[in-house]
């Protein structure tokens, strides 16, 4: 009888100590982002209140804030199981049929984010030509952040499905006050 001996965790580490680093950058990110918007409506709200001309560049920089927040969390909430799902599912009693519907629906969070990936690249490539109409940046800069954002969520959504598949499905708990209990 030959036992083997426990595999080494250092790759799982690894991973774990990546994934943690990279959803701090991607939350710093957003966290900026939304330091932007919050900061450039305020401004823009306050010039109502001032004679002469507003800042024109308020409103353009709060708007590529927005893009780039909304595709920097996005694969965060891919792996923290935050994005929107109907989680009718979770329901269901046997987790088989939940584990596998939950690895379909991460494979095609998965496939758009890599169709996303594509247009992203197809955006970069043909507006480096075109200028933001105030800020004129082209408007290639204001797309990379949205190819490194969907890169992201379909590496992650990629990772889940697998994790999904190996370990069960993740499932939302919730406080017994708050919401529908899962049933085991």
């Amino acid at each position: 009888m030959t036992d083997h001996p426990p595999r080494p965790r250092a790759s799982r580490g690894r991973w774990q100590s990546f994934n943690v680093w990279i959803t701090r950058i991607e939350m710093a990110i957003g966290a900026v982002s939304l330091l932007i918007i919050l900061t450039m409506v305020f401004l823009q709200a306050l010039q109502r209140y001032f004679p002469g001309d507003g800042f024109a560049w308020t409103g353009e920089l709060a708007r590529f804030a927005l893009i780039w927040l909304t595709f920097a969390a996005a694969g965060v909430l891919v792996s923290n199981n935050g994005h929107i799902a109907l989680e009718i599912m979770d329901s269901v009693r046997n987790q088989n049929v939940v584990r596998w519907v939950q690895v379909f629906a991460l494979t095609v969070v998965a496939a758009t984010g890599v169709g996303l990936a594509v247009e992203a690249v197809n955006l970069i490539d043909s507006q480096q030509i075109i200028k933001s109409p105030v800020l004129r940046v082209p408007m290639s800069f204001v797309y990379i952040p949205v190819l490194i954002g969907v890169i992201s969520m379909s590496i992650r959504a990629v990772i889940a499905a697998v994790l999904v598949a190996k370990n069960g499905p993740m499932l939302t708990e919730y406080d017994s006050d708050e919401g529908p209990e899962v049933l085991a």
